[in-house]
């Protein structure tokens, strides 16, 4: 697992909190128990510290141990975020995206924005040869990515003004996008109900994306399908209108 970048601006995260959210990330991406020194070698940490650190995660009711000395997350981590969106934790969304996955052998993608990015809170890997790998915590420019632009457009303008300058001020010279140019963006996926990207941050892949419902302005979230550019453009409509219908069989508004 690649390890972490500092955080943008010029802050420096803070190091212990950075490793408890990324020990859940990883059990996020295993999905079974674990041993304290598969933990430290795949996140890169010293092994007394990664056994303080499950230690203390344990006694706080976060961990627990299992068979073979390993270690797993307990219902406390799930608990959690139930009251910010049942939807996750009771399962649908992640069913809904393993069913678009199987029917499509596309990578299936949730997004979600941070303060001028959009971050793949979850992704499901395709099973077709020729496939877009895209890792969960992937980050994309909020303002110059299919995902991003389809996020945005679920903001108030100037909300989408703030985040747009916020960018600018972030990024390296010769990067920026202005706020015209993603406004009418903005203003086209608003119209047709949908993003589609190619050839924008990949040459050759690119993304279909919607919105799922129930976000709203503040936690907007995003639901894509990533894969080639000539199919995404051959099947926009038919992946649109199969997201669509699997949006409104697991969450009817």
């Amino acid at each position: 697992m690649p390890r972490p970048r500092s955080a943008k601006g010029g802050q420096t995260p803070v190091k212990s909190a950075l490793r408890v959210l990324e020990v859940l990330e990883y059990f996020a991406s295993i999905e079974r128990s674990t041993t304290v020194s598969e933990l430290a070698r795949a996140l890169d940490y010293p092994q007394s510290s990664t056994s303080m650190l499950v230690r203390t995660m344990i006694e706080q009711g976060y961990l627990a141990e299992a068979d073979g000395r390993k270690v797993l997350p307990t219902a406390r981590v799930a608990m959690l975020g139930r009251w910010l969106d049942a939807r996750v934790t009771d399962g649908r969304i992640h069913q809904l995206m393993h069913d678009l996955g199987e029917e499509t052998g596309e990578t299936i993608l949730l997004g979600i924005p941070s303060d001028c990015n959009a971050i793949y809170a979850e992704a499901i890997p395709a099973t077709n040869p020729m496939r877009l790998h895209i890792p969960r915590g992937t980050t994309r420019p909020i303002e110059a990515s299919g995902l991003g632009l389809m996020l945005l457009s679920a903001m108030d303008d100037a909300e989408i003004a703030r985040k747009v300058e916020r960018a600018a001020s972030l990024r390296p010279d010769g990067q920026t996008v202005p706020l015209g140019v993603v406004m009418a963006e903005v203003t086209a996926i608003r119209r047709d109900g949908y993003s589609r990207s190619v050839d924008r941050i990949a040459p050759g892949a690119g993304i279909v994306c919607v919105l799922l419902p129930g976000g709203g302005r503040d936690h907007p979230v995003a639901l894509g399908i990533g894969g080639l550019s000539s199919l995404l453009m051959e099947r926009t409509g038919e992946l649109v209108a199969l997201m669509r219908a699997k949006i409104a069989h697991y969450l009817p508004e």
